[in-house]
């Protein structure tokens, strides 16, 4: 009995320490999407997406006009053939521009999520540290929080404060 009663003590004691600990959350998903450097990133490659249309619509309406100019009754073999080999010469280029521009897009998005998170974690941290908070949930689309009261979120406090690095 006397041991039952002991675990029991220990039991409680142990569940009250945990439930002392402070929890807060934050949604990495939001602060990278609504931060001020994540928005630079975001317009960054959007300026990238930007040149690259640019360089494939010139190609297509080239592409266009030596399509026309096939169909035309007038051009000899010769030219037909020196044409169909110019069409075929801009398809291909316009293939190896549409390959590099999206590894080239995929790269700078991998690129900004990293140095993204790793600047959130670091704030997270510092502030997790100066309210002693124990335990951060991450949240968003990379987190694996099912339900958290909105008491204990402190994305717009780590949203806030990424804003405010220097840049």
């Amino acid at each position: 009995m006397k041991r039952y009663f002991l675990f029991l003590v220990g039991l409680l004691f142990l569940t009250g320490s945990v439930l002392a600990q402070t929890i807060a959350y934050v949604d990495v998903q939001k602060v990278m999407n609504q931060s001020k450097k994540g928005q630079a990133f975001k317009e960054e490659i959007k300026s990238k997406v930007e040149y690259y249309q640019k360089k494939l619509d010139e190609i297509d309406k080239k592409i266009s006009s030596i399509e026309k100019q096939l169909e035309s009754p007038v051009l000899s073999e010769e030219a037909k053939k020196k044409k169909r080999k110019e069409l075929t010469d801009l398809k291909s280029e316009g293939q190896k521009i549409q390959q590099e521009a999206e590894e080239e897009l995929s790269q700078m998005k991998a690129k900004a999520e990293r140095e993204l998170i790793i600047q959130i974690r670091e704030i997270t941290e510092k502030y997790a540290k100066e309210k002693n908070i124990d335990l951060v949930f991450v949240g968003g689309a990379i987190g694996g929080v099912v339900y958290f009261d909105k008491s204990i979120d402190i994305t717009d406090e780590i949203l806030k404060r990424l804003d405010e690095e220097k840049q």
